[in-house]
């Protein structure tokens, strides 16, 4: 009877009442599976991510990091250096289009995953439109594509060029393409501007994605958008709910712009909003939240409700700061005098012949001291960035093992405030290397110009200007 009455009370509806549901994506047996463990009250929640048919033994116990990629491989280190920093394989790698798309014709023409073609065939290929690394190019959006940051530079990218890279990689798990270049600065038009946009973008992923037969064996990931609106939050998280069957988990996007600004993040403003979107989100489903975050606020990120983030800020650190990572997160000892960040290129460092962080098992730590290191930087050695990445990755790595015992503990609020009692460096600003050049050699080659153009016809002179 119950049933009855609500048929007719929704047969009443006028059409323009009746919502058209999202096309939802076949059922796929071998979709990414989240398994929830334990929910603390202060510190977040406990979880495991897995259940690959393709990876059965592969499991990440969250809170979590996926390791950020540049083409598929770790930036600065290859398959024989991440074992100084693991024994294993890396698990869940993060891959974004923006770096990846020249590989397209290659991948399509080979028809191998893209797992395979970067010889990760053991490990969980995560693909995104974004590299949480790079800060985008300044740029007006066009209406039916998504601007990305290419090696080439920008470009605009359309849905049918997405898709198709995507039917190419076949990764395990990928987000459907959607606008999330909106931060705390964005006026309401724009974030509003955002929401739909990747509406249009995801319902049509969601349709490509129900038709095609080379994605039934890849996960979904969907976009939750609108800017630090909470209303706008709340509309996206609506429509995603539209297609819940079709996710296997969420990605919680547009708090900043990307890139290393994003380790100054004010987390006032960030972290409401966050742990607003958590709450609607379904809780069975894992939440993913990329960008180089600061390890203070990854803290109020997992006590918000995310369970997966990326490596990110290791590479900023490690490749565009020249800092090696040195706060320390066991709550018994006592903070000392050090900052949180270790500088590399400091000249104090030129005779300190100790390791980067006193205590470290790292490869790093155990081989090198803090002046080879940086005599590496004068020096513009390759060997300076891989050094660094090896131990910030292994701190890293190390951080998360203690903030899952502490969730396990809802000990969170004692490892922030443990964190917040240390001392950190001022901001990153870059150095401008100026060679100064003698006078009189300046003044040769001024001659040596002017002599030269002298003695080449008109049509030569202008293709040597143009060149």
């Amino acid at each position: 009877q119950f049933v009855k009455n609500c048929t007719k009370a929704v047969q009443k509806q006028p059409a323009s009442s009746k919502q058209k549901p999202l096309p939802a994506a076949r059922c796929c047996l071998h979709e990414m599976k989240f398994t929830l463990g334990t929910v603390t009250k202060c510190s977040g929640r406990l979880g495991a991510l897995g259940g690959l048919d393709r990876l059965p033994a592969l499991s990440l116990d969250t809170p979590a990091i996926i390791f950020h990629t540049k083409g598929g491989s770790i930036p600065h280190l290859s398959k024989e250096a991440m074992q100084h920093v693991a024994t294993s394989d890396p698990t869940f790698l993060h891959l974004s289009i923006s770096n990846t798309l020249h590989m397209h014709e290659a991948v399509k023409a080979s028809r191998i995953t893209i797992a395979e073609f970067i010889a990760q065939n053991n490990s969980v290929t995560m693909l995104f439109p974004r590299d949480p690394s790079e800060s985008p190019i300044p740029g007006v959006p066009e209406r039916e594509s998504l601007p990305i940051y290419t090696r080439y530079g920008r470009r605009n990218i359309t849905l049918t060029e997405y898709m198709e890279a995507v039917e190419a990689f076949r990764p395990d798990a990928y987000a459907p393409l959607y606008d999330g270049d909106t931060d705390g600065g964005s006026s309401k038009k724009r974030e509003q501007k955002s929401l739909d946009r990747t509406e249009k973008f995801v319902e049509q992923c969601l349709e490509w994605h129900r038709k095609s037969e080379a994605l039934q064996a890849c996960s979904l990931i969907g976009p939750v958008v609108g800017g630090y609106n909470e209303k706008l939050r709340e509309k996206s998280v609506e429509f995603l709910h539209k297609a819940e069957a079709s996710f296997a988990g969420y990605l919680i996007d547009g708090l900043h712009m990307n890139g290393a600004s994003v380790a100054s993040l004010d987390g006032k403003a960030a972290v409401p909003i966050v742990a607003s979107v958590c709450k609607q989100l379904p809780e069975e489903k894992v939440r993913f939240c990329f960008g180089a975050y600061n390890p203070s606020l990854v803290l109020d990120l997992v006590a918000a409700g995310v369970d997966v983030f990326d490596t990110s800020f290791v590479y900023v650190k490690a490749a565009q700061e020249h800092r090696a990572l040195a706060f320390s997160f066991d709550v018994k000892a006592k903070p000392d005098d050090h900052t949180t960040e270790l500088d590399t290129t400091d000249a104090q460092l030129a005779e300190d012949f100790g390791p980067l962080v006193a205590g470290c098992a790292c490869y790093t730590c155990r081989k090198h001291s803090r002046a080879y290191v940086h005599h590496l930087h004068n020096t513009r050695e390759m060997l300076g960035p891989i050094l660094i990445m090896i131990h910030n990755l292994h701190h890293y790595l190390e951080y998360f093992k203690a903030i899952r015992q502490h969730v396990a503990d809802d000990t969170l609020p004692e490892l922030r405030e443990h964190l917040a009692s240390q001392k950190s460096l001022p901001p990153y600003v870059p150095k401008e290397d100026k060679i100064a050049v003698p006078a009189a050699v300046a003044q040769k080659d001024s001659t040596e110009a002017s002599e030269e153009k002298e003695q080449l016809p008109d049509d030569m002179q202008s293709k040597k200007q143009r060149a």
